[in-house]
């Protein structure tokens, strides 16, 4: 069994990436030492689109991923997080992070039982995405049964405030829209967020409602008032995104540390 033990994922084009799988009870301080993260890295999760992400969406929204996200993160030292899977969002992390030649950490984290990939042969899982450097396969058969993991693995590679860790919905549906929720109201994980206004779905619900000030929705309406929300429109343009994530590094102040 590879449970709790690294391992190598091999990629028909040429490509591998580390990985791990980590049962129900895990401790994401071990996960991540069986990654290799010792020190506390600035992260940021992202969440939103895979298999329902339309391809004028796609489109719309690559370039922000590319020349905005992925670019900062190379040039600024930062993990990545996102589902992993060939589709949508994680697929466009993973050919921008090619494109660019990164060497940013890129982690995928998804159930072991919804994926597939060499020497997991699931007839009706997911493939994962190439273009990944890690992945964290959690025990579960549903999507959103990473969700759990993706919290903790954010606040544990970044030491848990001692780095900047924050949030990147981009276009989205019912899985991001719970995820949005928990990780913007939580009295123990809140992570700012940055909402890719115009990439569609839940993103733009929840510009709507937050340019109106309410939501009929009652979890829709707790994001906006408790959340820590900022929206960059996609029409602004990639460098938008980019200052925007600069401005988060340069404001943020660390976690104080107790004495020991």
């Amino acid at each position: 069994m590879r449970r709790n033990k690294r391992f190598v994922i091999p990629f028909p084009d040429g490509r591998a990436a580390f990985a791990v799988q980590v049962s129900r009870r895990f401790d994401p301080a071990a996960v991540a030492r069986l990654l290799g993260f010792e020190s506390p890295r600035p992260t940021i999760y992202v969440t939103g689109g895979a298999g329902l992400m339309s391809p004028e969406d796609i489109r719309l929204t690559q370039g922000i991923v590319e020349r905005g996200l992925a670019r900062f993160a190379q040039e600024h030292d930062v993990i990545i997080i996102d589902g992993g899977t060939e589709a949508g969002v994680p697929v466009m992390l993973g050919i921008a992070r090619q494109r660019l030649r990164a060497r940013f950490p890129l982690i995928g984290i998804a159930p072991l039982e919804r994926v597939k990939y060499a020497g997991h042969d699931n007839e009706d899982g997911e493939p994962l995405n190439s273009g990944h450097s890690h992945f964290i396969l959690t025990a579960g058969d549903e999507f959103g049964d990473e969700s759990e993991m993706i919290t903790e693995m954010t606040d544990t590679l970044s030491g848990s405030g001692q780095q900047p860790a924050l949030g990147v919905l981009i276009n989205g549906g019912r899985i991001a829209r719970e995820e949005v929720y928990a990780r913007t109201t939580s009295d123990k994980y809140s992570f700012p967020l940055i909402v890719i206004e115009g990439s569609g779905r839940f993103a733009d619900v929840l510009a709507r409602a937050f340019y109106a000030g309410q939501a009929d929705e009652p979890d829709v309406q707790q994001i906006i008032t408790k959340g820590k929300l900022e929206f960059v429109s996609i029409n602004a343009g990639p460098q938008q995104l980019y200052d925007r994530l600069a401005a988060h590094f340069r404001a943020f102040k660390p976690a104080r540390q107790e004495a020991g």
